[in-house]
């Protein structure tokens, strides 16, 4: 087991909609703030939470927000430990971070008063769209309110490319999306260690991370992008995680010369990505690719050529849609491959542990180097270290924009105000997590056993919660009734499949699992966690199955063991590489 003691690197802040400018002119004002005192301050209204104390007039916590916002998270929760909610200055507005489970259900379910929009369409701004592509992205969007001389002809690009998504990443076409990488990876580990090369039976020391990281980026573009985007863009997996760490500040909006690299990384993604639509598209003309295909090296899968194409059909615009493409290729994999890193590093560091996931994996095989997906990700004791893995190295600030004045829980919460539900919080909650008599389970610890108590029934409150917030949002957006909108909501019910958070049997334990949140919720409830759940345990199944992987004892009580860093948002990076030794196995 290890402890979380990594040091907080200051990552840039999540999106404050309209109000992140001024974050980026501080640096040059700051002085007129004080100045600014009694203009700009806002005193805590009736009602609201807690209001956490601060130093600077108008701009509060923003700076402290800004660099490091898993630790200020965590430092507010320790100023009200007992407050299910507490009120920050942010740049002259209120900001609510909420710990409370149950309010955080309440505004994940009430869409329409906890709205996301504005983050998603400050983000397209940022990637590329211009004035004409924002005025019909806004048509249907939920926004506190519209542009001068806004104009709705029925247009709902936001709206279709969220519906897409849970089809094209459930059933069949998730089946074929993870045949797919699978098959990849089984490629990749075969083109490393070489099956009938003896050399490939020799130990070999390697980074167990950097390996995992490699293998999975280079599977999941194949996967879903198509293999000719390489040829394209030979260097899109280095671009893919220089653009992981500079992202976040792109969203900031900084200018171009206090950011040179983080928009050069955008500028890059524009280039290649309009070169790789335009080239798919060439192709299709000349009859390469056939409308049967599920997949081909051009478009990859054969949803992203529809997404694609739907863009283009809206009247989006190349460089907006080249965006998006970017900010879709890495949000797939931002996510998941830290996580698989996670699993990976550790399974190797306990033996007892490898050997029991070892077993899981040859119980669910139909061949020397096959298995069944399905008896793979229902495994116990896989299952569990995903779903610890997922708790201990994740962290998910989840934020929306208060519409309208409205009540939460004893709480009154005001318009045009931002909310942040933060998942490592509740994730890292001692008095949630902590079991009494048990050594090893504080929060802070790795504890591959914690989710053993549990079954393969579908986890119905998160399910029912998503089903909720995407009925009040299809009614919105289209101005149906409530019946309407359930029908229409109907069709986009997912398949019968286990959830990656499946629902547990024991009461205790259904309190804790009500503090998992590595997937958001509500109508941005992550439309792709089915298939990181099978990139994640599928690929540890496939390259154990082909790879002895033992631990560099030397060189880890050099280095110790790695902890989440918790420099980034989302899935959380290992903080130091982990020495191992691999060679092929002999079957």
């Amino acid at each position: 087991m290890n402890s979380t003691v990594g040091q907080h690197v200051s990552p840039l802040s999540l999106p404050l909609a309209q109000h992140t400018v001024i974050f980026w002119i501080l640096s040059v004002t700051l002085p007129l703030v004080v100045i600014s005192y009694w203009s700009g301050y806002r005193r805590i209204a009736a009602g609201e939470p807690p209001l956490v104390p601060y130093l600077l007039p108008w701009l509060g916590h923003g700076m402290a927000f800004m660099n490091d916002i898993n630790g200020f998270t965590e430092w507010v929760r320790s100023q009200h430990p007992d407050s299910p909610a507490a009120t920050v200055q942010v740049a002259g507005q209120h900001l609510y971070l909420v710990f409370d489970t149950k309010l955080a259900s309440q505004i994940y379910r009430r869409s329409k008063n906890f709205i996301f929009d504005p983050f998603n369409l400050m983000t397209w701004g940022i990637i590329g769209a211009n004035r004409s592509d924002l005025e019909i992205l806004e048509m249907g969007a939920q926004v506190e309110k519209r542009t001068p001389g806004f104009q709705d002809d029925g247009r709902r690009v936001l709206y279709d490319l969220h519906r897409m998504s849970g089809p094209a990443l459930t059933g069949e076409s998730l089946n074929r999306l993870t045949s797919l990488f699978i098959d990849t990876i089984c490629k990749e580990i075969d083109t490393t260690f070489p099956e009938n090369d003896d050399a490939s039976y020799e130990w070999v020391r390697m980074d167990l991370g950097e390996f995992v990281k490699k293998t999975w980026t280079r599977a999941s573009i194949v996967a879903l992008f198509g293999s000719h985007i390489f040829t394209i863009w030979p260097r899109i997996e280095d671009w893919l995680w220089e653009f992981d760490e500079h992202f976040q500040s792109l969203l900031t909006k900084m200018p171009r010369f206090m950011l040179p690299k983080a928009w050069a990384l955008r500028d890059e993604a524009w280039e290649f990505l309009e070169k790789w639509e335009d080239e798919a598209l060439a192709a299709e003309k000349r009859g390469e690719i056939k409308e049967t295909d599920d997949w081909d090296p051009y478009w990859g899968l054969q949803w992203v050529a529809v997404r694609a194409k739907y863009l283009i059909k809206q009247g989006i615009s190349a460089k907006a849609r080249a965006g998006n493409e970017s900010v879709f290729l890495w949000g797939l994999n931002a996510n998941t491959i830290p996580i698989a890193m996670q699993v990976m590093n550790q399974a190797v560091l306990s033996p007892t542990l490898l050997s029991t996931l070892q077993a899981e994996i040859s119980s669910a095989q139909t061949g020397p180097n096959t298995f069944n997906m399905a008896a793979v990700t229902t495994a116990p004791k896989l299952k569990s270290v995903l779903l610890e893995s997922l708790r201990w190295a994740t962290a998910s600030p989840s934020p929306r924009v208060v519409r309208e004045d409205c009540q939460l829980g004893e709480y009154k919460l005001l318009k045009g105000s931002m909310v942040i539900v933060h998942s490592r919080t509740l994730q890292m909650d001692a008095r949630t997590w902590a079991i009494d008599g048990v050594p090893g389970s504080a929060p802070e610890e790795f504890w591959a056993e914690r989710f053993l108590d549990g079954d393969e029934r579908e986890e119905e409150n998160r399910i029912e919660e998503n089903r909720e917030a995407e009925t009040e949002y299809a009614a919105e957006t289209f101005a149906q009734t409530q019946a309407q909108a359930q029908a229409r909501s109907e069709t986009a019910k997912p398949h019968k499949i286990v959830e990656p958070i499946s629902g547990p049997k024991s009461k205790e334990m259904q309190q804790r699992m009500l503090s998992m949140r590595p997937f958001g919720g509500g109508t941005t409830l992550c439309p792709g966690r089915h298939f990181a759940t099978n990139e994640i345990l599928g690929g540890l199944a496939a390259l154990l199955l082909r790879l002895d992987v033992k631990i560099d004892e030397e060189a880890l009580e050099k280095n110790g063991a790695p902890v989440p860093n918790l420099g980034k948002q989302g899935g959380l990076f290992p903080d130091r590489g982990l020495g191992v030794w691999i060679r092929r196995r002999r079957v």
